[in-house]
């Protein structure tokens, strides 16, 4: 496990279910700029979580739970969903009701030191041109913006513009 002043970023378990669909993936307005549409079922969590689970027992993964430590509450995720010519590309997600709070940036800042301690020289991260708060953070962070992209997600069927950023060592 790993702390931040005021969070705890674990790897995620199949107990995490529950707390992962109410608190983010089943809210519309969270998944609003993602490239995944919010889950209609638990169901549907559990076949994505039971992925990722399974994804720690056969390859390095950089996937972690963030996790309030106030009240032991799972909030958002953080994690590598991908790799751009061997350079990991960043996502993330936060409950709603833990918006503007600091606590995205506080979690982002810590992921960069995991990334960077693990041998990576170069981070990406992008984020939807309308995504004002998500910007923020990325560049709170110290990403540096690179491009502007349009981008078509299949999932949900539109075309979005994308700001690219990039973080060096």
């Amino acid at each position: 496990m790993i702390e931040t002043n005021r969070l705890f970023l674990r790897e995620v378990n199949m107990d995490d279910a529950s707390a992962i669909f109410n608190n983010w993936a089943s809210d519309k307005e969270v998944t609003k700029y993602l490239t995944w549409n919010y889950h209609k079922n638990i169901e549907t969590t559990k076949e994505i979580l039971n992925i990722w689970v399974n994804e720690y027992k056969i390859k390095k993964v950089f996937r972690y739970g963030i996790v309030l430590k106030q009240t032991n509450e799972l909030i958002g995720m953080i994690d590598v969903p991908g790799y751009d010519d061997g350079n990991p590309h960043i996502g993330y997600c936060l409950s709603r009701k833990y918006w503007n709070n600091g606590f995205m940036s506080e979690a982002l800042g810590k992921f960069i030191e995991i990334l960077f301690n693990n041998g990576f020289k170069k981070l990406l991260i992008e984020a939807c041109e309308d995504n004002i708060a998500s910007n923020k953070v990325i560049q709170k962070c110290g990403f540096k913006f690179i491009k502007k992209e349009e981008q078509y997600f299949k999932l949900k069927d539109k075309k979005m513009i994308i700001n690219m950023y990039e973080l060096n060592k």
